[in-house]
């Protein structure tokens, strides 16, 4: 415990024994430029523009030596800011050194610089009825790989720091150097210090936690300019950096529409439905196999999420060959008294008994029925009665899922994957069992606020892995709407509801998307979840059980907290 007080003591966010690791120091040359300054600083810190870090006016919050303990197959974080309280300064570069211990290098390739760059934010957290127009904030959220090299005394720079463990590398105590140099001469020098720990995380592609991020594939395409077709050749050049960041953070499902309006447009469905003449149903399948190979080509293969039977549109959008025309089916819910046909009743259930025939026959040829789920989001309790019940009398084998309130334990032991909305205990019987927060959380959550600390994200893993969850489920990962790549704004609801990455070019010939602070840390979480698995150690999950629903406004401290005790379990 001396260790974890320690840590602590220093700065939330260094998980690890900083005092054994210290006690080899590095040669600084000369500070040049005294005007300027360079700090670590913790990466649970998300600075606002023109925010000033400690260290500018009390030298004792000045850090120039960074530690952390680390797995082989690891990735960890941390954040350098530079300032200057006086003069300008231009042309600043930024050097990594290999890492060291003894004969044994880690080499600096491992080591990614990127640089905070700022998003529009709101000032303060809302429910779902955020108003509008409402205050907002710029926050450094987006991690650029573009260098910024001038500081003012108006504004730092923030250094996001990753390392990447190589699988292949000598456990050990590394050593480094992170240099800023102005003008070409060497102003700062800090210490880098990793204890690498004789323990291999697995492979992304082997983690068990079940992160399901919704895809919102139609969103960007629509506002390229030009427009993109969906699934095209340049469709999957503009989308694959977005979904390939999304499998590295572990992403198990594959988010599809099986009919239109399924959250927006009635155009948006990757199956084509057709009303022949004759009365009967065509299904073409063309975009849905074109996005699910490609999706899991880049590395996303356990389950096809295909929304939906019913949701926020009730309708099912078709082509209608008779008149020539499209035309929509609208379902209403089964306590309508109006007479109208009913989700449930009988034009709803042979509509979608025609469709699913088709969809199974088709799914069996892909090989893929057995990764296919039925998902809803939020429906009305009696409609999911309803859909189940229309699934089930269809064909028992088939898989259904559910983001939603509390069901009845007769409807629960019908679910496959069932994600409760955080404070809502289920039973947590289903075999994928996640919570998720929405819009009505004010925290924990996604949100890109000032009140908001990013660490947030990662506490959502602890919290699934104290609590007998497998994961976490959130609603949007790309729903970005509102035209503009600087802004975090994308819904009514608070800043960062709708995206976890950023698109800073929404133009059809330029792939610059990058991670935020917020899905660095999530995936930083769930490596935690996996390391509490792995180890089983007894202080680890009597940590971990503790961090309950209401813990979440204080993310930062449970987090650091628990990944120092990870640290002290690590090197046993």
């Amino acid at each position: 415990m001396i260790c974890l007080a320690a840590s602590l003591a220093m700065v939330l966010g260094i998980a690890s024994c900083a005092e054994e690791l210290s006690d080899d120091k590095t040669y600084r040359p000369p500070k040049g430029e005294p005007g300027l300054g360079v700090s670590f600083e913790s990466k649970y810190n998300r600075y606002q523009k023109g925010q000033k870090h400690p260290g500018q006016n009390n030298a004792w919050k000045v850090r120039e030596s960074w530690a952390d303990t680390v797995w082989l197959n690891d990735r960890t974080h941390t954040q350098i800011v530079v300032w200057t309280n006086d003069d300008d300064y231009d042309g600043l570069t930024y050097e990594v050194s290999d890492l060291t211990n003894g004969s044994n290098v880690i080499d600096k390739s491992h080591i990614k610089l990127r640089f905070g760059s700022y998003i529009l934010g709101d000032a303060e957290p809302k429910d779902c009825s955020a108003p509008n127009p409402r205050p907002d904030m710029w926050i450094a959220d987006a991690l650029s790989d573009t260098p910024v090299t001038k500081v003012t005394a108006e504004d730092p720079i923030k250094i996001w720091m990753t390392v990447d463990t190589p699988k292949g590398a000598v456990p050990g105590k590394y050593t480094g150097l992170f240099e800023v140099k102005s003008g070409g001469k060497t102003t700062h020098v800090l210490d880098i210090q990793l204890q690498v720990a004789n323990r291999v995380l697995p492979d992304v592609v082997d983690w068990q936690f079940h992160l399901d991020l919704w895809q919102f594939p139609y969103a960007l395409p629509g506002q390229c300019s030009p427009k993109v077709e969906m699934c095209s050749d340049a469709y999957f050049a503009l989308m694959e950096p977005i979904y390939r960041k999304l499998a590295d953070a572990g992403q198990k499902t594959i988010t599809t529409y099986i009919k239109g309006g399924v959250f927006y447009s009635p155009e948006d469905t990757m199956v084509k439905w057709t009303r022949k003449s004759d009365g009967t149903w065509s299904f073409d399948y063309t975009l849905f196999d074109k996005f699910v190979e490609k999706m899991m080509s880049w590395g996303i293969t356990k389950q096809i999420s295909c929304f939906s039977l019913a949701g926020w549109n009730r309708s099912v959008p078709y082509y209608d060959e008779a008149t020539g025309s499209n035309r929509e089916m609208v379902f209403v819910d089964p306590t309508d008294t109006s007479g109208a046909d009913q989700i449930g009743g009988a034009v709803y259930q042979a509509t979608w008994n025609a469709f699913l025939d088709s969809f199974k026959e088709h799914l069996n040829a892909k090989g893929w029925f057995s990764k296919a789920v039925l998902y809803m989001d939020e429906i009305p309790h009696e409609a999911m009665r309803e859909v189940i019940r229309v699934i089930r009398e269809h064909d028992s084998n088939w898989k259904i899922g559910l983001a939603g309130s509390s069901l009845d334990a007769d409807m629960e032991a019908q679910m496959y994957d069932y994600s409760i909305f955080l404070t809502r205990q289920s039973q947590k019987s289903t075999a994928v069992k996640t919570f998720y927060t929405s819009c009505s959380h004010i925290h924990p959550n996604n949100y890109v606020t000032p009140q908001n600390n990013p660490a947030e994200m990662a506490w959502m893993a602890w919290h699934a892995a104290g609590n007998g969850y497998n994961g976490y489920l959130r609603w949007a990962y790309d729903n970005w709407r509102s035209g503009d790549p600087a802004s975090a704004r994308d819904t009514g609801a608070t800043a960062g509801d709708a995206s976890m990455v950023y698109y800073l070019n929404k133009t059809s010939n330029a792939n610059d998307v990058v991670s935020s602070i917020r899905l660095e840390l999530l995936r930083e979480g769930i490596q935690d979840y996996e390391k509490i698995r792995i180890l089983n150690d007894p202080e680890v999950n009597a940590f971990a059980a503790g961090v309950g629903e209401t813990t979440g406004s204080s993310a930062a401290y449970y987090v650091a907290t628990g990944e120092a005790l990870i640290a002290k379990a690590s090197v046993k």
